[in-house]
């Protein structure tokens, strides 16, 4: 026993992990004391291995006493926190001997005993938490009254009231917020009472606002205007809570003009513009609510600000949604920026109201204001617009084109299928493409041969587009089409129709992409194994092989990630071979591919120890895909030899180390 002890001194981690591992089997009285001592370790894979073996092997009776002394190593935090883990692992089977332990002077470990049953959420420790409420040390008392919130058992309400009316500040705070947290109504009344202690109004405030019942809503508005900016921010965040636990938004609105009058308003203005997120994020929420015409203006000012752009926009849109009215004469701005985030706001709101504004802004001499109204009109649904958005088939913005076709996509039962088609023989090359967009867009299945005889079209723009067009429609006479489109003189046109083969697949596909495995075109070839990897084919996985010794690290990169969807054994042996490959990139695409796979550690493992740190974090994050008792071990075996911080990072997500 002494060799062992001395070997627990070695100043070899790694010794001293491999005898910690050595005691396991043996007897209680020789293991238990050096376990024990093995959780006093300065290293954490000690301490665990330690603490481990302690709680698989042993009965909890032979060392809980040795536990409970840890607690009072006041100079080894490590041992402490260990021990801890331990008591809160045991959980309930350890509630009786940690509450006879509360019983100590010791301040410091009665309060990591509260802490322990506070995170077991045993209710048998109820009856010490309610006695731990009237000890002497301040930090016990409120340790005590946080957990009991935790627990959010109706049996401590009674007592975190009497908390709350005690006079005690200390721990009157957290029972406020504890009794918010449980739930329990009868703790309004002691809640409400609080507001008029100033140190506990923001506690109170929160808690009344979890609890939303819409009486209290008369004790909480006043604190809208109260003095304390901190007081006045709580109560805006508190309303918000009213809302969002359902209380109706007139309601509310309601309450605010009654109990602030217009001077609510401001008040809510002010705070739009707090320093705080959260703050300004509920501040805005409730203008909204209150549908006040004087509050509009202010909430288009914030909608310059970046990071609140979204509350803004979510406001007026409620505003816009009960009073369509109100956004109207938004639109008479001068500033660019305010008309494009209006427009887009009555866009979203798609009141028939809007419809004459829309028609008129897509003559407006901004591309981005044209572009959102096309998308406005179509949210409507009003089919009077056809007309006036095919003008813009044409517009000059090619943002404006991309609007109008989704627009006339959106609105497609009221477009003539005909004169689309016609559209495909115009000499406006813009009107051509965009016509093609547009027949994709309503899957348009007559329009598949005038589509599969513009793939001759001069222009690469509109040929492009027919692609997109057949690839939505996606029937079998599209697919026909589309692999005539392999033979496109332009690559992109070759490389876009590969891919969309891959997810529509059909009779003839497979045969077509492999003869693109010989393109002059990287991007194409790429493209193909792709597409092979998407349809699954097993009767691609030797062109895929294949293309493992293309000169482009591209498609050797997009040929691994196929064959690793395609799957199999003779799948896996290609893609360990290709760890050999002196490319790091493809090195670590290899290895990333291989995590789906079984029995890959013998491969992977050699590169856990790679000089190249990215190829280490591949490894690691493969082998720690499926965690054996093999791939654990071999990762903690790292843990003390990696220097690299990003590395180290790595491996302490995959242990899951605290």
């Amino acid at each position: 026993m002494e060799d062992i002890e001395r070997l627990l001194e070695h100043e070899d981690v790694e010794v001293r992990k491999k005898t910690v591992e050595g005691l396991k089997g043996r007897s209680p009285d020789e293991a238990v004391p050096l376990l024990l001592k093995a959780i006093e370790d300065k290293s954490w894979r000690i301490r665990k291995t330690g603490a481990d073996l302690l709680i698989a092997e042993y009965p909890m009776n032979r060392y809980l006493h040795g536990l409970l002394q840890l607690l009072y190593k006041g100079d080894n935090a490590g041992a402490r926190n260990t021990a801890i883990e331990v008591f809160v692992h045991l959980g309930k089977k350890a509630t009786t001997f940690l509450m006879s332990a509360f019983e100590t002077p010791n301040r410091d470990v009665r309060k990591f005993i509260i802490d322990i049953l506070g995170e077991i959420r045993d209710r048998d420790a109820l009856p010490l938490l309610l006695e731990s409420l009237h000890d002497e040390d301040d930090n016990v008392r409120a340790s005590a009254v946080e957990y009991l919130g935790n627990l959010a058992e109706p049996a401590v309400v009674d007592g975190l009231i009497g908390i709350l009316r005690s006079g005690d500040v200390w721990t009157a705070f957290p029972a406020a917020d504890a009794l918010g947290r449980i739930g329990d109504r009868r703790a309004v009344p002691a809640l409400i009472e609080a507001l008029s202690i100033k140190a506990l109004r923001e506690p109170a405030l929160k808690s009344l606002g979890r609890l939303s019942v819409v009486e209290t809503l008369e004790h909480v508005f006043p604190f809208l205007m109260d003095k304390s900016k901190a007081v006045q921010e709580e109560a805006v965040k508190a309303v918000e809570m009213f809302y969002r636990n359902g209380i109706a938004a007139e309601i509310i609105s309601e309450a605010l003009y009654r109990l602030c009058g217009p001077e609510g308003i401001t008040v809510l203005i002010s705070n739009a513009w707090s320093k705080k997120r959260d703050v300004r994020s509920s501040a805005i929420l409730l203008l909204g609510l209150a549908q006040d015409e004087g509050a509009l203006g202010p909430l288009l000012d914030l909608s310059a600000e970046d990071d609140l752009i979204d509350e803004v926009k979510g406001a007026l849109i409620f505003i816009g949604g009960r009073r369509p009215e109100y956004l109207v004469p938004l639109f008479d701005t001068d500033s660019p920026q305010k008309k494009r985030f209006v427009a887009e706001v009555a866009s979203l709101v798609a009141a028939p109201l809007y419809y004459p504004i829309f028609e008129r802004e897509l003559g407006s001499s901004d591309g981005h204001v044209r572009a959102i109204s096309a998308a406005g009109l179509a949210n409507i649904g009003d089919e009077r617009a056809i007309e006036p958005l095919k003008k813009l088939l044409t517009d000059p913005y090619q943002d404006v084109q991309e609007a109008v076709v989704k627009a006339l996509g959106k609105l497609g039962r009221g477009l003539k299928v005909e004169e689309f088609v016609g559209y495909l023989k115009d000499k406006n090359r813009f009107l051509r493409r965009n016509a093609a967009l547009i027949l994709g867009r309503i899957s348009e299945q007559v329009a598949v041969p005038a589509l599969g005889f513009a793939l001759k079209d001069e222009d690469i723009f509109v040929r492009s587009a027919v692609v997109e067009a057949l690839a939505s429609i996606g029937t079998a006479e599209s697919v026909r089409y589309l692999m005539f489109a392999l033979t496109d003189e332009d690559p992109g046109i070759r490389m876009s129709a590969a891919l969309s083969l891959g997810f529509l697949g059909g009779e003839g596909v497979y045969d077509s992409l492999s003869l693109l495995m010989e393109d002059a075109s990287d991007n194409v070839r790429a493209a193909a194994a792709r597409s092979l990897g998407i349809m699954g084919d097993r009767r691609g996985l030797g062109d895929l092989v294949r293309l493992l010794r293309d000169d482009n690290g591209l498609v050797v990169t997009a040929a691994i990630e196929a064959i690793g969807k395609i799957g199999g054994e003779e799948a896996k042996e290609a893609l360990i071979g290709m760890l050999l490959t002196s490319d790091r990139e493809i090195r670590r695409t290899a290895i990333r591919t291989l995590s789906s796979f079984d029995g890959i550690e013998d491969a992977i493992f050699p590169y856990l120890r790679d000089p190249d740190w990215a190829t280490r974090v591949s490894a690691i994050e493969t082998a720690a895909a499926k965690m054996t008792d093999r791939v654990k071990a071999e990762i903690e075996s790292l843990f003390d030899q990696e220097d690299d911080p990003i590395v180290r990072r790595v491996i302490e997500e995959c242990l899951h180390v605290p």
